[in-house]
C-alpha cells in the first residue's frame, strides 16, 4: 500500500532501510540530502513510500505550471528516482500515471537502472565514467591513460599541492566556481548550500594550491562505498599547470585510503567533459533522464533545454 510523507512525518528507520539494501540508493536519496535540497530552494516535498520502495519528488510550481522533480532540475542534485528493494517499482511510479497538460515529472535514476519500468515514458540515456578504486594506487594509475598520467607529472613538477580542506575553504573555492560561471554564463548553487553539504559531512572538499593561491577544487560526496564528482572549478590562469588533473588524482588515492570501491564521476554528456573523465580508468556506464509530461509542459521543457546556458533563465527557474 502506497503511503505519502513529508520530511517531517516520515518513518526515518524505514527510509533508511529501504536505502540500506538497495544497489540503487546514493547520497541524493538520503533524508539529510532532502533536508538541505527543501531548506535552501524552498521546495515542497512529496515522499512516496510502500514497504519496499521510497520515492523522493519535490514539487516546483511557475505559474500555471507543475513540475515534479526527482530531482529538480537546477538545484544540485544529480541523481534520484524510485529506491526499492523489491518488485514494487511500477506501483510508486504510477502515484504520478497522469499529467495535466501544464505539469511534468522529471527523473533522473542512477547508473544502471532498468530501463523497462519506464515503458511508455519518454527516456533520454546520458554517458558517465565509473571508476573502480584500489588501495594500491599504482593499480589505479596503470589504469589510466598516458594524457591523465601526463598531466598529473605536470602538475606536481610545477609546484601545484592539494589539500582536503572543510566548510572554511569553500569561500575560497567559490571564487573559482563564479569565474567558472561567468565564463559558461551558467547561475551557480548558493555558497551557503555547498558549505553546509561539506559542513554536513555528505561533502569533501579538496583545493589545489600554486604559491598559496587556489586554483583548482571540486566537492565530492560520499555515500556508503562511492564518492561521487559533484561540483568542480578552477581558474583558467593556471590551466596549463593541470591543477584539475591533480585534484582528481589525489581524490581517487584518498578515497581508496578510505574505504571507498568506486568513484562515481557525475556525468558525461558533453563532448569535452567526457575526454576528460574517460581518461581516469573508468568503465562506461549510463544513467537515464526521464520524462513524463502534457503537450504544454513539454514545448516548454525543450524550450527551456535550449536557454538554460542564460543565466536568467536559471533564476527564473530557481525563484
Amino acid at each position: 500500500m502506497l503511503r505519502i510523507f513529508s520530511l517531517e512525518d516520515v518513518d526515518r528507520r524505514h527510509w533508511r532501510r529501504v536505502l540500506e539494501r538497495s544497489e540503487h540508493a546514493t547520497v541524493f536519496h538520503t533524508l539529510e540530502w532532502l533536508e538541505l535540497q527543501k531548506r535552501f530552494f524552498r521546495l515542497k516535498e512529496v515522499l512516496v513510500c510502500s514497504d519496499d520502495c521510497v520515492f523522493p519528488v519535490f514539487v516546483k510550481r511557475k505559474g500555471v505550471f507543475t513540475i515534479y522533480g526527482s530531482p529538480v532540475p537546477e538545484t544540485g542534485a544529480i541523481y534520484g528516482g524510485p529506491v526499492c528493494t523489491g518488485s514494487g517499482v511500477r506501483e510508486v511510479l504510477e502515484y504520478f500515471g497522469r499529467v495535466s497538460p501544464f505539469s511534468a515529472l522529471f527523473i533522473k535514476t542512477p547508473c544502471g537502472f532498468d530501463e523497462s519500468v519506464f515503458e511508455g515514458w519518454e527516456v533520454e540515456r546520458v554517458g558517465n565514467y565509473v571508476v573502480e578504486l584500489d588501495r594500491d594506487s599504482e593499480v589505479m594509475w596503470g589504469r589510466m591513460n598516458k594524457k591523465a598520467r601526463n598531466a598529473v607529472r605536470k602538475a606536481e613538477r610545477s609546484g601545484v599541492r592539494v589539500e582536503m580542506c572543510g566548510g572554511e575553504g569553500v569561500e575560497e573555492y567559490y571564487k573559482l566556481v563564479l569565474q567558472v560561471a561567468e565564463r559558461k554564463r551558467l547561475l551557480p548553487l548558493p555558497q551557503e548550500f555547498m558549505r553546509q553539504v561539506v559542513d554536513s559531512g555528505l561533502g569533501r572538499l579538496m583545493l589545489a594550491f600554486m604559491d598559496g593561491r587556489a586554483v583548482a577544487g571540486g566537492i565530492f560526496l560520499c555515500f556508503r562505498d562511492t564518492v561521487t564528482y559533484w561540483d568542480g572549478a578552477s581558474d583558467t590562469a593556471f590551466r596549463s599547470y593541470q591543477p584539475s588533473s591533480l585534484v582528481q588524482w589525489e581524490l581517487m588515492k584518498w578515497a581508496a585510503e578510505q574505504g571507498f570501491r568506486w568513484y562515481d564521476m557525475g556525468g558525461a554528456g558533453i563532448g569535452s567533459i567526457a575526454r576528460f573523465k574517460r581518461r581516469w580508468g573508468g568503465r562506461y556506464v549510463e544513467f537515464l533522464r526521464v520524462y513524463r509530461e502534457g503537450v504544454v509542459a513539454r514545448a516548454v521543457r525543450r524550450a527551456y533545454a535550449r536557454l538554460r546556458c542564460y543565466p536568467w533563465v536559471s533564476r527564473i527557474f530557481r525563484s
